[in-house]
């Protein structure tokens, strides 16, 4: 799919979810901090955008996500080498995830995805719950990226309730996730428990420490 002219996003983005018909699953969701500066202002009143929360997947904006990634975790964490080469992060499960993403105007701020697997040992941090036995299906709550400028405005947990909604839609019997310890206590607002089990990010060449986190159903 080709990417929409710049010209007509913001009428893409806002008109709802019949532009994207066939193409994802899901509606708009209106989130409650609105979008600052000069690029998000609404051309016809000079007021902020509000940012809105929508499904992507089957979009083009899944492959914009992978771009997202690596833009923002290059900039914080030391990314392997093949990593690097690549300028972009993804991996095999995104062809089959549901992905959602928060926009301002024609600006992707903030994304997340969510897979569903028959067992646990397809998880893509799955050594990370080797200790547990989880109830089939998983549900894997990963990739979220949140643009700096963008942070403590909620989109995390709203992607969190989403997909959690997502998940249950679905018909998972858990949610799990790996987190950094800045995103614990939010995580555990949303409902999810620690294991006790840690982990080491799989793109960061760093020792970036994250823990297992499980919510059943």
């Amino acid at each position: 799919m080709a990417a929409p002219a710049p010209g007509l996003l913001v009428g893409i983005i806002f008109a709802g979810y019949s532009t994207f018909k066939g193409e994802g699953h899901g509606d708009d969701w209106n989130l409650t901090s609105s979008c600052d500066g000069d690029a998000f202002m609404n051309a016809a009143s000079s007021e902020p955008l509000s940012p809105v929360l929508r499904e992507i997947t089957g979009t083009y904006w899944v492959s914009r996500t992978f771009s997202l990634r690596f833009e923002i975790w290059s900039a914080e964490v030391t990314l392997r080498p093949e990593v690097r080469a690549k300028g972009i992060i993804s991996d095999e499960h995104d062809a089959h995830a549901r992905h959602w993403a928060a926009f301002c105007g024609n600006e992707m701020v903030a994304a997340a995805r969510m897979c569903v697997h028959t067992n646990q040992e397809e998880c893509p941090d799955a050594p990370a719950f080797t200790e547990i036995c989880l109830p089939t299906p998983v549900a894997t709550l990963n990739r979220l990226v949140v643009h700096p400028s963008f942070r403590n405005r909620g989109f995390g947990s709203e992607l969190c309730h989403c997909r959690i909604e997502g998940a249950k839609t679905d018909g998972a019997k858990c949610v799990v996730g790996t987190y950094t310890d800045q995103r614990v206590a939010s995580l555990e607002k949303c409902g999810l428990r620690l294991t006790g089990q840690k982990w080491i990010l799989n793109h960061s060449e760093s020792l970036t420490i994250v823990h297992a986190m499980v919510l059943e159903f």
